[in-house]
């Protein structure tokens, strides 16, 4: 006769009495796996983007900054080679302002007639020439090309200007003021100088050529627009391709959750066969053949378990049958009862 042994006291609890691994904590914030793989190419691209706007705003920048530089430069040195410095010196001690705050002088329309062809060389540039005083932050200005053109703009004839030392500079030698674009009330300039020598190369005065830098506004402004239009485009169609990749990946995941939480549930028939469906396997058809071959065997392992529980219930009513026979074979009522059948047995 089979007996059974009493449940010992360090059998492991049954997995209904231990908590679910599955169920959510209260605390635990759910972030799925699409909206991660948003939120990292998002900020990756951001970035990059941010990274590469930058250094082609500089390199751009740059360019054309360089390009006026030497355009400028060239220009401010031609103008100062042209000036016919000892005319210039004879008009500087001999003209008379007019009303208008110039002069008549033919000297001066020579002077300025050189400056204009200047400009018709570079419409850019708009060259002015000065002398040295007595004081040394202080010029002189005797000719300014926009006397010509607009004379409410022009330094007036013999007009005394303080300059922060960035034009008495060009007395000595070629200055380049063009660290960064300027702005006044008439736009955005870059300004160079550079000394006239008379014939025995001392120097008598010097040529400024403001030069318009609107150019680099104009490029800085078509970057801004150009590429920032660009990258919200590249954005879109970023935040489309992301999203539909990480759909095709997250979608059969999400197929392999439903069926997993489905076995757990008693039900095995998950039909997944269609992600492992194909010629192109990767980690996901892995999981699912795993995933499959899992199901399969806990189904077998818990058929297994059943058919041995039945076979442990039948055992146990046996034991317990032949348990009770045992007890009324061995009362007193049934030793009574064999006894006076077997005397009755014996009476003729």
């Amino acid at each position: 006769m089979t007996t059974l042994n009493p449940v010992s006291s360090n059998t492991p609890a049954s997995p209904s009495a231990s908590a679910d691994p599955t169920r959510k904590k209260k605390n635990q914030l759910f972030v799925s796996l699409r909206i991660k793989l948003l939120l990292t190419f998002s900020t990756l691209f951001i970035v990059a983007f941010a990274a590469s706007y930058y250094w082609f705003y500089s390199y751009v920048t740059n360019l054309a900054m360089t390009r006026i530089t030497t355009d400028l430069t060239n220009i401010v040195k031609a103008a100062a080679d042209g000036v016919d410095a000892e005319q210039l010196m004879t008009l500087y001690a001999e003209g008379v302002p007019n009303t208008a705050g110039f002069t008549d002088d033919p000297r001066f329309t020579k002077q300025i007639n050189w400056l204009d062809s200047v400009h018709h060389i570079d419409p850019r540039a708009w060259p002015y020439i000065y002398v040295p005083t007595d004081k040394p932050q202080d010029v002189i200005f005797l000719v300014d090309l926009w006397a010509r053109y607009e004379p409410t703009k022009a330094s007036k004839f013999k007009e005394r200007y303080t300059s922060t030392g960035k034009m008495t500079n060009g007395f000595k030698e070629f200055f380049l003021y063009a660290e960064k674009p300027y702005k006044d009330n008439w736009g955005t300039w870059v300004s160079a100088y550079a000394p006239v020598r008379n014939k025995e190369g001392k120097i008598v005065a010097a040529v400024g050529v403001d030069y318009q830098a609107s150019y680099i506004e104009q490029v800085q402004n078509d970057i801004q627009t150009n590429v920032g239009i660009g990258a919200v485009v590249l954005f879109i169609l970023l935040l489309v391709m992301v999203y539909l990749i990480s759909r095709a990946l997250t979608q059969p995941i999400g197929r392999l959750t439903s069926a997993a939480r489905q076995v757990g549930e008693g039900k095995y028939d998950q039909n997944i066969t269609t992600l492992s469906a194909t010629n192109l396997r990767d980690e996901i058809v892995l999981l699912a053949e795993v995933f499959t071959s899992m199901a399969a065997k806990i189904y077998q392992r818990e058929q297994a378990l059943i058919r041995k529980v039945e076979e442990l219930k039948i055992e146990i009513d046996e034991t317990k049958r032949q348990k009770q026979v045992e007890e009324i074979v061995d009362s007193e009522f049934f030793q009574d009862l064999k006894a006076k059948a077997k005397a009755m047995r014996r009476r003729p």
